[in-house]
């Protein structure tokens, strides 16, 4: 029923007489169209209220559900001891450097971390497979990486230092990448930092202190979570009946989280719109962060310095749906070129050394650490008489001097 109508029914219960002269028995009729409407309009207000309820207690469902998935996946990690530590009042969990043998045991729980988090992506489980499987590999590197950028940040006197806290209850040294593997040797180390160095100070720079000086929290990271897993970057890669909901789940999140804004207190000074601008604007340089991380996995692939193929991050994380190989940095491509080919060569001279060291100790049979045969031993024979000349005791007034005595004396 429009708002003219509406009131021209009020105007005539009012009156008590319609506009041609009909007597109020025919008002009856009116006064029940005017409650239906009223009603029909009570009902639609009290569903939209309904429904925006339902809507601000999935995302707020999301938000707790993040906390204690974080919380889950550094439990994993912890033994009884640990766990005693940290909850005894004063005291947080023990930080200690991360080593390559930990990066197993981190697949492990990273793995069942993502697939727990994003099955709680509404509608990500009624979407096609082929939907599913692209929107996985897209977002696992995404996940992964915001859930690292969130945790480093929360720890300031790391960050100072530039060392990389981990869920792990460990931290990367600014000297190391958390990609070293046991059987790393100094040139493998050294070409994997060189490779991420650029990366990896964009995201100091561009993700990590931010998230430290805004102090991001929970509510925050998951929405970035959301629009990193339904962004515009990877609709190329589903249907599009998939691509309209996906816009919907961006519209949807952005809502959510101003009302959270509106109805809380947990984040700093400024207007909730502000605020709002502030964490959009991160979306994309942390999107760019992850496509160029990939793209520095590659190239160290490309050169033999990284291989992670034992575990599911190349699979997923590096699948070729996140890598542009049109987009590799040439000037980057060469340095490592130049650094791969000196490797090799300074490789070379040491085993060159080593054999040389080796044949060495075969060409001379007293080199080797081994028993001599004494038959193969030579003496000088002008150093004879050297060898039989008297000894110092064998004076007579020097032994007595000593008082030794010699043999034959008695």
């Amino acid at each position: 029923m429009s708002v003219e109508t509406n009131e021209s029914i009020q105007s005539e219960v009012s009156n008590g007489h319609s506009e041609n002269g009909q007597t109020n028995g025919n008002l009856e009729a009116k006064m029940k169209i005017l409650k239906l409407g009223t009603d029909k309009e009570d009902k639609a207000g009290k569903t939209a209220d309904r429904k925006r309820t339902r809507e601000e207690e999935e995302f707020q469902l999301l938000v707790h559900s993040y906390g204690e998935h974080q919380r889950w996946m550094q439990l994993s990690f912890m033994s009884v001891e640990q766990f005693l530590e940290e909850t005894e009042e004063g005291k947080g969990q023990k930080l200690r450097e991360m080593k390559p043998t930990d990066v197993n045991e981190l697949s492990i729980v990273e793995l069942s971390g993502l697939m727990y988090w994003i099955d709680k992506q509404n509608p990500y489980t009624k979407l096609p497979m082929e939907d599913k499987a692209a929107l996985l590999k897209r977002y696992s590197v995404r996940k992964l990486s915001l859930d690292h950028f969130y945790r480093a940040s929360k720890h300031p006197q790391y960050v100072a230092r530039r060392e990389f806290v981990m869920n792990n209850g460990t931290f990367v040294p600014a000297n190391r990448t958390g990609f070293e593997l046991p059987e790393d040797d100094i040139q493998q180390i050294e070409a994997k930092r060189m490779t991420f160095a650029r990366t990896f100070d964009r995201f100091w720079n561009n993700v990590i202190i931010p998230f430290m000086n805004l102090n991001v929290n929970d509510a925050e990271i998951t929405f970035i979570h959301i629009m990193m897993l339904w962004s515009t970057r990877n609709d190329e890669y589903v249907t599009g009946r998939t691509r309209a909901i996906m816009t919907d789940r961006r519209s949807w999140a952005l809502d959510q989280l101003y009302r959270w804004y509106l109805s809380s207190n947990d984040w700093s000074s400024g207007t909730a719109e502000d605020r709002l601008d502030t964490i959009c604007s991160l979306l994309k340089e942390i999107e760019s962060i992850c496509d160029q991380h990939c793209q520095d996995f590659q190239v160290a692939k490309m050169f033999e310095f990284c291989d992670m193929s034992k575990f599911w991050y190349e699979t997923l994380c590096y699948a070729p749906c996140n890598i542009d190989f049109q987009d590799l940095d040439s000037e980057m491509l060469e340095k490592l070129k130049q650094f791969s080919l000196e490797s090799k060569k300074k490789k070379k001279e040491t085993n060159d050394d080593e054999v040389k060291d080796q044949n060495t100790v075969e060409e001379d049979p007293t080199l080797l650490h081994e028993e001599i045969d004494p038959n193969v031993l030579g003496y000088n024979v002008e150093m004879v008489a050297n060898a039989m000349a008297p000894l110092p005791d064998d004076n007579p007034e020097f032994a007595n001097d000593l008082g030794i005595k010699r043999r034959g004396d008695d």
